[in-house]
């Protein structure tokens, strides 16, 4: 072979190991994957559990724990973590029998879907174009039930994971309704899709608020858990009832997802070169139809515009979606007011104070309510 050929060849290699480390990171964006199992080592009581180590486990708040091929739910409490560089001891505050030697999860939701408020939830469907999808509705107490609380999780979580915001709003008695969307495998039979990163599960969410428009809502505050901010912010800027929310709550808000890719690829030590490939990947509609997505993603480069109030919940110690950005957001928009709560992992800021985390939303809420009232001509 002549040297020309040799470096033909090489280049051809380098440009298609290029290409493929380019598609896997693509991949890992829209088709995330969850993080190991919690490994269940021992039960030395019915208040004690000893689980593997990791960042959840290791972290003071209180926790969830998914066991029985996560059909249960044990809560662990909050404290002191004891343990050793494999394992943690955590202390159990309500939990059926817990079996050592198998594998679990820990998650943010301590709630059983039928104890979030005083009464059971009833199961709907709310219909969009893209299909029906399953919520949960908490019917809301005396003249505070016209307010709604639309509530939509994240990325790589259920409706359950956002139970913790629908349980802090029902001591006012607002009425609660927890969304699926599209794609999130919470649909009987549905398998899990690639995520549109917000670009078309947004419709659901809008299909979601008429369907509260229809059914008594006066007031609609829309609460997004990290992607569901962006599902929550893209209604707003294409939503048939964008005019019908009057304010937002996002928790661990994922503002921008080019800073967030590149923030959650920086903690994997990709450099910064490579991850801007992946992220123009996704803006590929060559890259779309090897990913089997609907079409190439639109991934700005700024920060979204807030055209209503909006409270910010989100820790410093996120290491999925950067703080910074939420810090920039509130910075230049006096629409927006940020909460800080301490260090945390990602989605976990009810988790390290939930009574914070409950006055925080509420007061906002109200302090919204008594604005809009003042506003409104007699």
């Amino acid at each position: 072979m002549t040297l020309a050929l040799t470096i033909l060849a090489i280049l051809v290699l380098v440009a298609a190991l290029y290409a493929a480390a380019v598609y896997v990171l693509a991949h890992a964006v829209v088709y995330p994957r969850r993080a190991k199992p919690t490994a269940i080592v021992a039960v030395p009581s019915a208040t004690e559990v000893v689980v593997s180590a990791n960042q959840l486990t290791r972290f003071h708040g209180t926790l969830g724990l998914l066991y029985d091929e996560e059909t249960k739910l044990a809560v662990l409490a909050s404290g002191e973590v004891d343990g050793s560089d494999d394992t943690v001891r955590r202390a159990v505050l309500s939990a059926s029998e817990i079996p050592a030697g198998t594998d679990g999860r820990a998650c943010g939701n301590v709630f059983e879907v039928d104890a979030v408020t005083s009464e059971r939830p009833t199961e709907v469907q709310i219909g969009s174009e893209g299909g029906s999808q399953p919520a949960w509705l908490y019917a809301g107490v005396g003249a505070a039930a016209s307010t709604w609380a639309i509530h939509v999780h994240g990325m790589l979580a259920g409706r359950d994971s956002a139970l913790r915001s629908a349980h802090s709003v029902a001591a006012p008695g607002y009425t609660s309704l927890v969304v699926s969307y599209r794609g999130d495998g919470d649909q009987p039979g549905e398998k899990r899709m690639p995520s549109m990163l917000g670009q078309t599960e947004w419709e659901d969410l809008d299909a979601a608020i008429g369907f509260a428009l229809g059914s008594g809502a006066t007031r609609i505050v829309v609460v997004g858990w990290s992607l569901g901010a962006t599902i929550a912010i893209e209604q707003q800027r294409r939503g048939a009832h964008r005019g019908a929310v009057d304010a937002l709550v996002l928790v661990s808000p994922v503002l921008n997802w080019r800073e967030t890719i590149h923030f959650g690829m920086r903690q994997q030590h990709v450099p910064r070169w490579v991850a801007s490939s992946a992220i123009g990947a996704l803006a590929s509609a060559t890259y779309a139809r090897l990913l089997s997505l609907p079409r190439a993603l639109e991934l700005p480069g700024g920060l979204p515009t807030i055209t209503m109030p909006t409270l910010i919940v989100h820790s410093a110690g996120d290491r999925t979606t950067p703080y910074s950005a939420s810090e920039r957001v509130a910075a230049t928009s006096s629409l927006v007011t940020l909460d800080t709560f301490p260090d945390s992992p990602h989605a976990m800021e009810w988790n390290v104070d939930p009574g914070r985390f409950q006055r925080s939303i509420n007061s906002f809420i109200s302090a919204h309510q008594q604005q809009k009232a003042t506003e409104t001509p007699v």
